[in-house]
């Protein structure tokens, strides 16, 4: 079984709830699955680029490229684990960045004979981890986009098993959130244990 984790976050670890949430997630299912390989992508780190207009162009013409081969890369495991916090109600764009590069057609999603797109990642599970400055309880949760843009994107390529767990309240106050992140880890422990 192979686990790809992708940490989607500038800051380092001890200033990131979203990366140490990540982390700790990691830890445990490690210990819960030891047999499990679990490959760490930090997205900061690759120097994730946006889509150029040459490797966009060759894409779309069926040539293998970059593309191809992160979305290959991708489709290789059978689990993800997506770590980012919120930033303007969705993901950060170095994020977005990568997922321009592994939504491609025939490696994980098709169009049928109507048109109609089918994702190709089939039988594969994923969580979102994430982070939120403030808290957005309903209807506010209308407008926070971003686990429902990983939950949507995912499903197009045909991961429906999908998760989230999101630490809210970092920068409204603080202090409560150093105090009650420890509480989110126990949690997080929870959820890695049925991942």
């Amino acid at each position: 079984m192979k686990v790809l984790c992708i940490l989607a976050n500038p800051k380092p670890i001890e200033e990131s709830y979203s990366k140490r949430a990540g982390m700790e997630f990691v830890k445990n299912y490690k210990e819960t699955n030891p047999n499990h390989e679990v490959v760490m992508m930090d997205l900061y780190e690759k120097g994730q680029e946006h889509l150029s207009y040459e490797t966009l162009s060759s894409a779309i013409k069926g040539n293998t490229n970059e593309m191809s081969d992160t979305a290959n890369y991708f489709s290789s495991f059978d689990k993800y684990i997506v770590c980012a916090p919120m930033w303007n109600l969705t993901v950060p764009s170095i994020l977005k960045s990568y997922i321009d590069h592994i939504v491609v057609k025939g490696i994980t999603f098709k169009f049928n004979s109507n048109g109609i797109p089918s994702g190709l990642l089939k039988n594969k599970k994923a969580i979102y981890i994430g982070s939120r400055g403030g808290a957005y309880p309903f209807p506010l949760s209308l407008i926070a986009w971003d686990d429902k843009y990983i939950r949507l994107i995912f499903r197009f390529m045909g991961i429906k098993d999908f998760k989230k767990i999101i630490f809210e309240n970092t920068d409204k106050n603080p202090v409560k959130a150093v105090e009650k992140f420890p509480g989110f880890l126990e949690k997080i422990k929870t959820f890695s244990k049925g991942f």
